[in-house]
């Protein structure tokens, strides 16, 4: 694998964990929060919400970073064989 490779698939992998436990708490927080009346829950399944997203729009952009070409690079679509 390349380089980038590499560096995306350590950030997927980030972006997963980062998610499965931000999804576990908002979890836990809600049903806290609904089921059992314990106000102070509610901030904590916001805030675990959105530090889902954002672990999901850091992998995006790192993502987009890696795919732009190089400034000094000329696009491949037009080259004649």
């Amino acid at each position: 694998m390349t380089d980038v490779a590499v560096q995306q698939k350590k950030r997927f992998t980030t972006m997963i964990a980062i998610d499965v436990v931000c999804f576990l708490l908002a979890g836990a927080a809600i049903v806290g929060h609904v089921a059992f009346g314990v106000s102070w829950l509610l901030p904590v399944f916001v805030l675990a919400i959105v530090a889902g997203l954002g672990a999901q729009i850091w992998f995006v952009v790192g993502w987009l970073k890696a795919t732009k070409p190089e400034a000094g690079s000329e696009p491949q679509a037009g080259r004649a064989p």
